[in-house]
Protein backbone atom coordinates (compact mmCIF):
# COMPACT_ATOMS: atom_id res chain seq x y z
CA UNK A 1 0.00 0.00 0.00
CA UNK A 2 1.19 3.52 -0.78
CA UNK A 3 1.16 6.58 1.41
CA UNK A 4 -1.85 7.94 -0.49
CA UNK A 5 -3.75 4.69 0.20
CA UNK A 6 -3.31 5.24 3.93
CA UNK A 7 -4.41 8.85 3.57
CA UNK A 8 -7.54 7.68 1.74
CA UNK A 9 -8.36 5.25 4.55
CA UNK A 10 -7.81 8.04 7.08
CA UNK A 11 -10.05 10.32 5.02
CA UNK A 12 -12.90 7.80 4.95
CA UNK A 13 -12.70 7.20 8.68
CA UNK A 14 -12.52 10.93 9.36
CA UNK A 15 -15.45 11.86 7.13
CA UNK A 16 -17.53 8.99 8.57
CA UNK A 17 -16.78 10.04 12.15
CA UNK A 18 -17.55 13.68 11.35
CA UNK A 19 -20.82 12.65 9.72
CA UNK A 20 -21.79 10.61 12.79
CA UNK A 21 -20.93 13.41 15.22
CA UNK A 22 -22.91 16.01 13.29
CA UNK A 23 -25.87 13.64 12.92
CA UNK A 24 -25.89 13.12 16.69
CA UNK A 25 -25.74 16.88 17.18
CA UNK A 26 -28.68 17.27 14.83
CA UNK A 27 -30.76 14.80 16.83
CA UNK A 28 -29.77 16.42 20.11
CA UNK A 29 -30.64 19.92 18.94
CA UNK A 30 -33.92 18.71 17.51
CA UNK A 31 -34.86 17.13 20.83
CA UNK A 32 -34.00 20.36 22.65
CA UNK A 33 -36.18 22.35 20.27
CA UNK A 34 -33.38 24.47 18.87
CA UNK A 35 -33.79 26.05 15.45
CA UNK A 36 -30.27 25.54 14.11
CA UNK A 37 -30.93 22.02 12.79
CA UNK A 38 -32.23 22.82 9.30
CA UNK A 39 -30.20 26.00 8.80
CA UNK A 40 -26.80 24.67 9.86
CA UNK A 41 -26.50 21.01 10.79
CA UNK A 42 -28.68 19.42 8.10
CA UNK A 43 -26.76 20.93 5.13
CA UNK A 44 -23.42 19.82 6.57
CA UNK A 45 -24.71 16.30 7.19
CA UNK A 46 -25.97 16.12 3.60
CA UNK A 47 -22.66 17.39 2.21
CA UNK A 48 -20.67 14.83 4.19
CA UNK A 49 -23.09 12.03 3.28
CA UNK A 50 -22.59 12.88 -0.39
CA UNK A 51 -18.81 12.86 0.09
CA UNK A 52 -18.83 9.48 1.81
CA UNK A 53 -21.18 7.99 -0.79
CA UNK A 54 -18.92 9.12 -3.65
CA UNK A 55 -15.94 7.57 -1.86
CA UNK A 56 -17.67 4.22 -1.40
CA UNK A 57 -19.22 4.06 -4.90
CA UNK A 58 -16.25 4.07 -7.33
CA UNK A 59 -18.27 3.57 -10.53
CA UNK A 60 -20.09 6.89 -10.44
CA UNK A 61 -19.93 9.16 -13.54
CA UNK A 62 -16.87 11.39 -13.70
CA UNK A 63 -18.99 14.56 -13.64
CA UNK A 64 -20.45 13.50 -10.29
CA UNK A 65 -16.98 12.97 -8.85
CA UNK A 66 -15.83 16.35 -10.10
CA UNK A 67 -18.83 18.17 -8.66
CA UNK A 68 -18.32 16.39 -5.36
CA UNK A 69 -14.64 17.36 -5.26
CA UNK A 70 -15.62 21.02 -5.49
CA UNK A 71 -18.48 20.66 -3.01
CA UNK A 72 -16.18 19.03 -0.47
CA UNK A 73 -13.22 21.25 -1.28
CA UNK A 74 -15.11 24.47 -0.58
CA UNK A 75 -17.01 23.29 2.51
CA UNK A 76 -15.11 20.56 4.31
CA UNK A 77 -12.39 22.72 5.90
CA UNK A 78 -15.01 24.70 7.83
CA UNK A 79 -17.07 21.58 8.58
CA UNK A 80 -14.01 19.78 9.96
CA UNK A 81 -13.04 22.75 12.11
CA UNK A 82 -16.55 23.13 13.54
CA UNK A 83 -16.60 19.42 14.36
CA UNK A 84 -13.15 19.69 15.93
CA UNK A 85 -14.41 22.60 18.04
CA UNK A 86 -17.50 20.66 19.10
CA UNK A 87 -15.53 17.56 20.11
CA UNK A 88 -13.04 19.64 22.10
CA UNK A 89 -15.84 21.54 23.82
CA UNK A 90 -17.78 18.39 24.69
CA UNK A 91 -14.72 16.58 26.09
CA UNK A 92 -14.04 19.53 28.40
CA UNK A 93 -17.61 20.21 29.50
CA UNK A 94 -19.12 16.71 29.64
CA UNK A 95 -16.13 14.70 30.79
CA UNK A 96 -14.85 17.58 32.94
CA UNK A 97 -11.26 17.04 31.86
CA UNK A 98 -8.63 19.79 32.27
CA UNK A 99 -9.03 22.35 29.51
CA UNK A 100 -5.29 22.92 29.12
CA UNK A 101 -4.53 19.25 28.45
CA UNK A 102 -7.48 18.67 26.13
CA UNK A 103 -6.80 21.77 24.05
CA UNK A 104 -3.10 20.90 23.81
CA UNK A 105 -3.88 17.42 22.49
CA UNK A 106 -6.51 18.73 20.08
CA UNK A 107 -4.05 21.30 18.74
CA UNK A 108 -1.71 18.45 17.81
CA UNK A 109 -4.50 16.84 15.80
CA UNK A 110 -5.42 20.14 14.18
CA UNK A 111 -1.92 20.33 12.71
CA UNK A 112 -2.46 17.17 10.62
CA UNK A 113 -6.25 17.05 10.42
CA UNK A 114 -6.47 18.34 6.85
CA UNK A 115 -3.83 16.06 5.30
CA UNK A 116 -6.21 13.25 4.18
CA UNK A 117 -8.69 15.80 2.82
CA UNK A 118 -5.90 17.48 0.87
CA UNK A 119 -4.71 14.21 -0.62
CA UNK A 120 -8.10 12.75 -1.56
CA UNK A 121 -10.12 15.84 -2.52
CA UNK A 122 -7.32 18.16 -3.58
CA UNK A 123 -5.61 15.36 -5.47
CA UNK A 124 -8.62 15.05 -7.78
CA UNK A 125 -8.13 18.57 -9.14
CA UNK A 126 -6.32 18.36 -12.47
CA UNK A 127 -6.31 21.83 -14.02
CA UNK A 128 -4.07 24.65 -12.82
CA UNK A 129 -6.99 27.05 -12.23
CA UNK A 130 -8.66 24.45 -9.99
CA UNK A 131 -5.47 24.02 -8.02
CA UNK A 132 -5.02 27.76 -7.74
CA UNK A 133 -8.53 28.19 -6.33
CA UNK A 134 -8.09 25.23 -3.97
CA UNK A 135 -4.88 26.68 -2.52
CA UNK A 136 -6.56 30.03 -1.88
CA UNK A 137 -9.88 28.67 -0.57
CA UNK A 138 -8.22 26.34 1.94
CA UNK A 139 -6.30 29.28 3.41
CA UNK A 140 -9.33 29.65 5.68
CA UNK A 141 -7.96 26.91 7.97
CA UNK A 142 -5.41 29.44 9.23
CA UNK A 143 -7.95 31.64 10.99
CA UNK A 144 -11.08 29.59 11.76
CA UNK A 145 -9.78 27.32 14.51
CA UNK A 146 -12.05 29.04 17.07
CA UNK A 147 -15.11 29.22 14.80
CA UNK A 148 -17.34 27.26 17.20
CA UNK A 149 -15.27 27.13 20.36
CA UNK A 150 -15.95 29.45 23.32
CA UNK A 151 -12.86 31.45 24.23
CA UNK A 152 -13.72 31.11 27.91
CA UNK A 153 -13.03 27.37 27.83
CA UNK A 154 -9.35 27.96 27.10
CA UNK A 155 -7.89 28.70 30.52
CA UNK A 156 -4.38 29.27 29.23
CA UNK A 157 -3.47 32.56 27.53
CA UNK A 158 -0.64 31.06 25.48
CA UNK A 159 -2.84 28.28 24.08
CA UNK A 160 -5.48 30.86 23.23
CA UNK A 161 -2.93 32.99 21.37
CA UNK A 162 -1.67 29.93 19.48
CA UNK A 163 -5.16 29.45 18.06
CA UNK A 164 -6.37 33.06 17.83
CA UNK A 165 -3.21 34.37 16.15
CA UNK A 166 -3.39 31.79 13.39
CA UNK A 167 -0.01 30.25 14.29
CA UNK A 168 -1.48 26.76 14.70
CA UNK A 169 -3.59 27.24 11.59
CA UNK A 170 -0.52 28.33 9.63
CA UNK A 171 1.30 25.08 10.39
CA UNK A 172 -1.86 23.11 9.58
CA UNK A 173 -2.11 24.94 6.26
CA UNK A 174 1.53 24.15 5.53
CA UNK A 175 0.85 20.44 6.11
CA UNK A 176 -2.28 20.67 3.93
CA UNK A 177 -0.48 22.36 1.03
CA UNK A 178 2.56 20.08 1.29
CA UNK A 179 0.24 17.08 1.07
CA UNK A 180 -1.74 18.36 -1.89
CA UNK A 181 1.38 19.47 -3.77
CA UNK A 182 2.62 15.93 -3.30
CA UNK A 183 -0.66 14.62 -4.74
CA UNK A 184 -0.27 17.00 -7.71
CA UNK A 185 3.37 15.92 -8.11
CA UNK A 186 4.51 19.54 -8.20
CA UNK A 187 7.07 20.22 -5.50
CA UNK A 188 8.40 19.73 -2.03
CA UNK A 189 8.89 22.85 0.10
CA UNK A 190 12.68 22.61 0.01
CA UNK A 191 13.30 22.17 3.73
CA UNK A 192 16.55 20.29 3.16
CA UNK A 193 19.24 22.24 1.27
CA UNK A 194 20.42 20.59 -1.94
CA UNK A 195 22.69 23.17 -3.53
CA UNK A 196 24.70 22.19 -6.62
CA UNK A 197 28.07 23.44 -7.82
CA UNK A 198 26.59 26.28 -9.86
CA UNK A 199 25.11 27.85 -6.71
CA UNK A 200 26.90 31.06 -5.68
CA UNK A 201 27.25 31.46 -1.93
CA UNK A 202 28.21 35.12 -2.30
CA UNK A 203 24.84 35.81 -3.91
CA UNK A 204 23.07 33.99 -1.08
CA UNK A 205 25.03 36.05 1.43
CA UNK A 206 24.13 39.22 -0.42
CA UNK A 207 20.42 38.36 -0.42
CA UNK A 208 20.53 37.66 3.31
CA UNK A 209 22.35 40.94 4.00
CA UNK A 210 19.82 42.86 1.89
CA UNK A 211 17.00 41.29 3.88
CA UNK A 212 18.63 42.12 7.22
CA UNK A 213 19.36 45.69 6.10
CA UNK A 214 15.80 46.19 4.90
CA UNK A 215 14.42 44.73 8.14
CA UNK A 216 16.60 47.12 10.14
CA UNK A 217 15.72 50.18 8.05
CA UNK A 218 12.04 49.25 8.04
CA UNK A 219 11.86 49.95 11.76
CA UNK A 220 14.16 52.95 11.53
CA UNK A 221 16.88 51.11 13.41
CA UNK A 222 14.75 51.46 16.51
CA UNK A 223 13.54 48.28 18.13
CA UNK A 224 13.26 47.33 21.76
CA UNK A 225 12.76 43.57 22.03
CA UNK A 226 11.66 43.97 25.64
CA UNK A 227 8.39 45.33 24.22
CA UNK A 228 7.74 42.06 22.41
CA UNK A 229 5.13 39.62 23.62
CA UNK A 230 3.69 36.31 22.46
CA UNK A 231 0.98 38.04 20.38
CA UNK A 232 3.51 39.81 18.17
CA UNK A 233 5.70 36.73 17.85
CA UNK A 234 2.88 34.30 17.02
CA UNK A 235 1.28 36.72 14.57
CA UNK A 236 4.65 36.97 12.83
CA UNK A 237 4.88 33.17 12.76
CA UNK A 238 1.44 33.03 11.17
CA UNK A 239 2.44 35.52 8.50
CA UNK A 240 5.79 33.91 7.77
CA UNK A 241 4.53 30.34 7.58
CA UNK A 242 1.04 30.74 6.11
CA UNK A 243 1.69 33.52 3.59
CA UNK A 244 4.94 32.00 2.32
CA UNK A 245 3.22 28.63 2.01
CA UNK A 246 0.47 30.15 -0.12
CA UNK A 247 2.24 32.78 -2.21
CA UNK A 248 5.68 31.23 -2.63
CA UNK A 249 5.19 27.48 -2.25
CA UNK A 250 1.69 26.88 -3.64
CA UNK A 251 1.08 29.72 -6.09
CA UNK A 252 4.60 29.70 -7.54
CA UNK A 253 4.47 25.92 -7.95
CA UNK A 254 1.07 25.97 -9.62
CA UNK A 255 1.93 28.88 -11.93
CA UNK A 256 5.32 27.46 -12.91
CA UNK A 257 3.58 24.27 -13.98
CA UNK A 258 0.67 26.05 -15.66
CA UNK A 259 3.01 28.20 -17.77
CA UNK A 260 5.67 25.52 -18.27
CA UNK A 261 5.61 25.97 -22.07
CA UNK A 262 6.14 29.73 -21.89
CA UNK A 263 9.67 30.89 -22.58
CA UNK A 264 9.42 33.81 -20.14
CA UNK A 265 7.62 31.93 -17.39
CA UNK A 266 10.21 32.74 -14.69
CA UNK A 267 9.86 36.55 -14.67
CA UNK A 268 6.15 36.32 -15.45
CA UNK A 269 5.42 34.02 -12.50
CA UNK A 270 7.58 36.03 -10.11
CA UNK A 271 5.81 39.26 -11.09
CA UNK A 272 2.34 37.68 -10.89
CA UNK A 273 2.93 36.18 -7.45
CA UNK A 274 4.28 39.45 -6.06
CA UNK A 275 1.29 41.41 -7.36
CA UNK A 276 -1.10 38.86 -5.88
CA UNK A 277 0.77 39.03 -2.58
CA UNK A 278 0.38 42.80 -2.54
CA UNK A 279 -3.31 42.69 -3.42
CA UNK A 280 -3.96 40.14 -0.68
CA UNK A 281 -3.19 42.86 1.86
CA UNK A 282 -6.30 44.73 0.76
CA UNK A 283 -8.16 42.70 3.40
CA UNK A 284 -6.42 44.88 6.02
CA UNK A 285 -8.71 47.74 5.02
CA UNK A 286 -11.13 46.42 7.64
CA UNK A 287 -8.57 47.18 10.37
CA UNK A 288 -6.98 50.37 9.00
CA UNK A 289 -7.79 53.21 6.59
CA UNK A 290 -7.54 53.05 2.79
CA UNK A 291 -4.40 55.17 2.57
CA UNK A 292 -2.46 52.96 4.94
CA UNK A 293 -3.80 49.85 3.23
CA UNK A 294 -2.72 51.03 -0.23
CA UNK A 295 0.69 51.88 1.21
CA UNK A 296 0.91 48.34 2.60
CA UNK A 297 -0.21 46.77 -0.70
CA UNK A 298 2.57 48.52 -2.64
CA UNK A 299 5.22 47.70 -0.07
CA UNK A 300 4.08 44.06 0.18
CA UNK A 301 4.27 43.62 -3.60
CA UNK A 302 7.90 44.78 -3.55
CA UNK A 303 9.04 42.63 -0.65
CA UNK A 304 6.99 39.74 -2.01
CA UNK A 305 9.01 39.89 -5.22
CA UNK A 306 12.21 39.73 -3.18
CA UNK A 307 10.99 36.74 -1.15
CA UNK A 308 10.03 34.98 -4.39
CA UNK A 309 13.52 35.55 -5.80
CA UNK A 310 15.10 34.21 -2.59
CA UNK A 311 12.87 31.12 -2.66
CA UNK A 312 13.45 30.31 -6.32
CA UNK A 313 17.20 30.97 -6.24
CA UNK A 314 17.78 28.88 -3.10
CA UNK A 315 14.90 26.43 -3.49
CA UNK A 316 14.43 26.73 0.28
CA UNK A 317 11.02 27.76 1.58
CA UNK A 318 12.22 27.91 5.19
CA UNK A 319 14.55 30.80 4.35
CA UNK A 320 11.72 32.89 2.88
CA UNK A 321 9.56 32.02 5.92
CA UNK A 322 12.31 33.13 8.29
CA UNK A 323 12.88 36.41 6.44
CA UNK A 324 9.16 37.16 6.31
CA UNK A 325 8.56 36.30 9.96
CA UNK A 326 11.53 38.39 11.14
CA UNK A 327 10.38 41.41 9.11
CA UNK A 328 6.86 41.27 10.51
CA UNK A 329 7.97 40.60 14.09
CA UNK A 330 10.34 43.58 14.18
CA UNK A 331 7.65 45.78 12.61
CA UNK A 332 5.08 44.73 15.22
CA UNK A 333 7.49 45.30 18.11
CA UNK A 334 8.68 48.68 16.83
CA UNK A 335 5.16 50.00 16.18
CA UNK A 336 3.58 48.09 19.10
CA UNK A 337 0.80 47.14 16.71
CA UNK A 338 0.01 44.49 14.08
CA UNK A 339 -1.56 47.11 11.78
CA UNK A 340 -0.38 50.36 10.22
CA UNK A 341 -1.62 53.38 12.14
CA UNK A 342 -0.96 57.09 12.04
CA UNK A 343 -0.77 59.52 9.15
CA UNK A 344 1.60 58.76 6.28
CA UNK A 345 3.92 61.47 5.01
CA UNK A 346 5.32 62.14 1.55
CA UNK A 347 8.65 60.76 2.73
CA UNK A 348 6.95 57.48 3.64
CA UNK A 349 5.54 57.11 0.10
CA UNK A 350 8.80 58.04 -1.58
CA UNK A 351 10.74 55.60 0.60
CA UNK A 352 8.36 52.76 -0.20
CA UNK A 353 8.46 53.44 -3.96
CA UNK A 354 12.27 53.50 -3.83
CA UNK A 355 12.26 50.18 -1.97
CA UNK A 356 9.94 48.60 -4.54
CA UNK A 357 12.14 49.88 -7.38
CA UNK A 358 15.21 48.44 -5.62
CA UNK A 359 13.59 45.00 -5.29
CA UNK A 360 12.55 45.09 -8.96
CA UNK A 361 16.16 45.85 -9.95
CA UNK A 362 17.37 42.91 -7.86
CA UNK A 363 14.85 40.63 -9.56
CA UNK A 364 15.91 41.84 -13.01
CA UNK A 365 19.60 41.32 -12.15
CA UNK A 366 18.84 37.76 -11.04
CA UNK A 367 17.34 37.02 -14.45
CA UNK A 368 20.75 36.90 -16.16
CA UNK A 369 23.86 34.75 -16.27
CA UNK A 370 24.50 31.84 -13.96
CA UNK A 371 21.89 33.20 -11.57
CA UNK A 372 19.16 32.58 -14.16
CA UNK A 373 20.52 29.08 -14.75
CA UNK A 374 20.28 28.24 -11.03
CA UNK A 375 16.75 29.63 -10.82
CA UNK A 376 15.61 27.70 -13.90
CA UNK A 377 17.06 24.52 -12.44
CA UNK A 378 15.13 25.07 -9.22
CA UNK A 379 11.96 25.86 -11.16
CA UNK A 380 12.29 22.52 -12.93
CA UNK A 381 12.63 20.81 -9.56
CA UNK A 382 9.78 22.79 -8.00
CA UNK A 383 7.40 21.69 -10.76
CA UNK A 384 7.97 18.01 -10.15
CA UNK A 385 10.93 17.06 -12.31
CA UNK A 386 13.22 14.42 -10.81
CA UNK A 387 11.18 14.09 -7.62
CA UNK A 388 9.69 11.10 -5.86
CA UNK A 389 6.33 11.66 -4.23
CA UNK A 390 5.17 8.36 -2.83
CA UNK A 391 6.29 5.51 -0.66
CA UNK A 392 5.13 1.96 -0.21
CA UNK A 393 4.92 -0.28 2.82
CA UNK A 394 5.44 -3.96 2.11
CA UNK A 395 4.35 -6.68 4.48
Amino acid sequence: MTGRDYLRIWYRVQIGATLLILAMMMVRNFELGRHIVVAHLLPTVIILAIGLAVELLPNLPEVVKRLNSWLQGLTQPLIQVVTWDVITREIITLLRLPSRGVVSLMILYYLVMFAPFASVIGGQLKTSIERFIFAISTFQVVFIALAAFPDALIDNHFLYLLLASGAVGAVAYFVLITTVMRAWKLSWPGLKPQWSGDFNWWILGGLVLIDLAFTYLNVGGNIDITKSDWRYFLTAVEAGVAEETLFRFAILGVLFYAWRHWQKRLPLVLATSSILFGLAHLVNVFAQNWGNTLFQVIGAAGIGLFFAVVYVYTGQLWLAMLMHGLLDWTSFVASESTTISGKLTLDDWVTTLVEVAFFVLIAVWMMYGQRRHVMNRHVARLTGDEQHFDFQIHY
